[in-house]
């Protein structure tokens, strides 16, 4: 044994080792959204800490991410399935215009209102589907297309106006009201999360859809069905954004053609921040993670006072540093 050997082997005995850096670096590596939140709470809170620092702030954070939390979800089982969902946005204001229009022009109930809602997502999500599996085309292609196609028929039905929903007091306190200190919502983007988490991580299917969005021909050549893994994760994305629609509609008790659409980049954001996060690929926790921490920053930036355009250069900025990030890793 040489002496720089023996010097090595003595190091790495005593638990000083270049490895056990290394090892630390990866961790911080992997998780430094976290230190990024917890630094984003302690400036805000220097900067205004009679506003940043109140219950109102955390209730606001939460009721105004719950949405952006749940279509993360959505959004991460298509990704992770290798589908590049943009449509999810539209289908949820669309699901919004839809249950909010039943409301004004028929005598329905909430419940057969919703899911007509979630059955016409469903049917334009099985177009997408059919177009990426069986003909092959792109997804990015096919969902901006049908995220055109929804956009186009949530204009036809509020004619360009603001649609004020007749709803009950009970279907207002659901997307309203509050569970303890929590707000619904963020309650729903909770368990939801959870599901999520569970089914994408542990169970043999999530495990195949991950093989799939990895390598799809080596997820063929070991006997997964790809095509229908990837079926099912469009269905997903679709159908949680058509469900975020009912409860937006209760939560907001209005609808636009143009609410659904705005949760598209702050979403995307989300996501692909949290691919960069705890696993390295697109995974629930990161996506939840990451949205509350944009979530925290905006509110910050507001409440000192910042344009309402800074959201949207904040989002886009994350974006941007995401997939930099991602680049960066991929060649390391």
């Amino acid at each position: 044994m040489t002496e720089d050997h023996a010097v090595k082997t003595l190091r790495t005995r005593s638990g000083g080792t270049p490895d056990a850096v290394r090892s630390g670096f990866r961790w911080l590596d992997r998780h430094v959204i976290l230190l990024v939140w917890a630094g984003v709470i302690v400036l805000f809170g220097v900067l205004e800490p009679d506003i940043f620092l109140t219950e109102l702030t955390v209730k606001t954070v939460l009721a105004d991410q719950a949405i952006t939390c749940a279509l993360a979800v959505g959004l991460t089982f298509a990704l992770a399935a290798g589908v590049i969902d943009l449509s999810f946005a539209a289908m949820a204001g669309l699901s919004m215009v839809i249950v909010t229009k039943l409301s004004i022009t028929t005598g329905l109930g909430i419940l057969p209102s919703a899911l007509i809602a979630i059955a016409a997502c469903a049917g334009l999500a099985l177009v997408t589907a059919f177009l990426v599996t069986w003909l092959r085309v792109d997804s990015l292609i096919a969902t901006l297309g049908m995220m055109s196609v929804a956009t186009g028929l949530t204009m036809k039905l509020t004619a360009g106006t603001t649609l004020t929903g007749k709803f009950s007091d009970s279907f207002a306190a659901f997307g309203q009201g509050y569970w303890g200190p929590f707000p619904r919502p963020f309650g729903y983007a909770v368990v939801l999360g959870v599901a999520g988490y569970l089914v994408l991580e542990h169970t043999p299917a999530g495990r195949r859809i991950l093989a799939v969005g990895s390598n799809i021909e080596a997820a063929r050549l070991t006997g997964i069905r790809a095509s229908g893994f990837q079926v099912t994760a469009i269905l997903a994305s679709s159908g949680v954004a058509a469900a975020v629609g009912v409860v937006l509609a209760a939560k907001i008790g209005q609808a636009t053609d143009t609410t659904g659409t705005g949760y598209l980049l702050p979403v995307i954001a989300a996501v692909f921040l949290g691919s960069t996060q705890f696993k390295g690929r697109v995974n629930v926790v990161g996506s939840l993670v990451s949205a509350l921490a944009i979530g925290t920053g905006i509110k910050g930036l507001q409440l000192i006072g910042a344009t309402p355009w800074v959201a949207d250069f904040f989002n886009g900025a994350v974006l941007l540093l995401a997939v930099a990030f991602a680049a960066r890793r991929r060649r390391q």
